[in-house]
């Protein structure tokens, strides 16, 4: 029998199948429309752009970058030397980083000096990192899958990242709970 000191919590009934996609759904819709406006935008610059461009603040942008680069290597240290599981999403946003890096130091020293050292930075460094880091990360997502799975005793395990998906449900009521649970001031 229930305390009738203690306020009753009422339980909340599963989602349907509907209302557990709605998140994702909604987000898939956002990222489709970037795709939609980011493909006509990018064959405009293709036929637009200059081959060569004076830059204002050309050095504030690439220090900037490496500045946002270096801070995204400590975070990817600290960690893995916690051992914590943000280190896969920070070890994906670090691989990122460094390709971009690679891409956008060899294009624009394409036809200069500055070339070879470019290439050879990219090769050396910054894309054996990103793949170590990308490997990392998918590691980190498949052994988490293979825990979840566990717990929850299923056995449909991934053996492949791209198979890793949601074990919860994420809906609106989800993704704010504290919207949901808080008491409503019928004053605002």
């Amino acid at each position: 029998m229930a305390n009738p000191t203690e306020p009753s919590v009422p339980r909340r009934q599963a989602p349907s199948p509907h209302e557990a996609l709605e998140l994702n759904r909604l987000f898939s819709f956002l990222v489709l429309g970037g795709v939609a406006v980011m493909v006509p935008w990018t064959a405009f610059l293709a036929a637009t752009l200059p081959a060569r461009f004076s830059a204002h603040n050309w050095s504030a942008a690439w220090v900037g970058f490496d500045v946002a680069l270096i801070a995204a290597l400590l975070a990817t240290a600290w960690a893995a030397w916690h051992r914590r599981q943000v280190l896969a999403a920070t070890a994906v946003v670090t691989a990122t980083m460094l390709l971009c890096d690679a891409w956008f130091d060899i294009t624009t020293s394409w036809g200069t000096r500055g070339l070879l050292v470019a290439i050879t930075t990219a090769l050396v460094g910054n894309v054996p990192l990103a793949l170590l880091l990308f490997w990392l990360a998918r590691r980190i997502l498949l052994r988490t899958a293979d825990v979840i799975a566990h717990v929850m005793n299923r056995p449909d395990v991934p053996r492949h990242a791209i198979e890793v998906s949601f074990p919860f449900a994420v809906t609106w009521p989800d993704a704010f709970p504290h919207h949901r649970d808080a008491p409503r001031d019928p004053s605002h």
